[in-house]
């Protein structure tokens, strides 16, 4: 059973599961109009899951989603800064507290 990503709150650590179905459908779509940087979130998104897919999140905006930051390293070592939301329920699972 999904959890509802509607009752996140700051300091929640979560475990990233994979990647949304509309995030995996908007990279098609930008892949096949040729957009710069096609797909970002979703390849952004599978770095992280490669790596350490567990996340807390950092903040709820003003229309109640709630965020995560993340620091990957890009090429040529360069750290790269970011900030995503989590705004459907298959992604994700709560981790549970020690």
């Amino acid at each position: 059973m999904c959890e509802n990503w509607r009752t996140l709150k700051p300091g929640e650590r979560i475990r990233l599961l994979c990647v949304p179905v509309s995030d995996l459908r908007q990279r098609e779509r930008e892949l096949q109009d040729g957009a710069e940087m096609a797909g970002w979130t979703a390849d952004t998104l599978e770095r992280i899951l490669s790596i350490d897919p567990v996340v807390t999140i950092d903040h709820v905006d003003e229309y109640g989603m709630p965020w995560f930051r993340y620091e990957l390293i890009g090429a040529e070592g360069v750290v790269e800064h970011h900030s995503l939301a989590i705004y459907d329920d298959e992604s994700w699972e709560r981790v549970a507290r020690d």
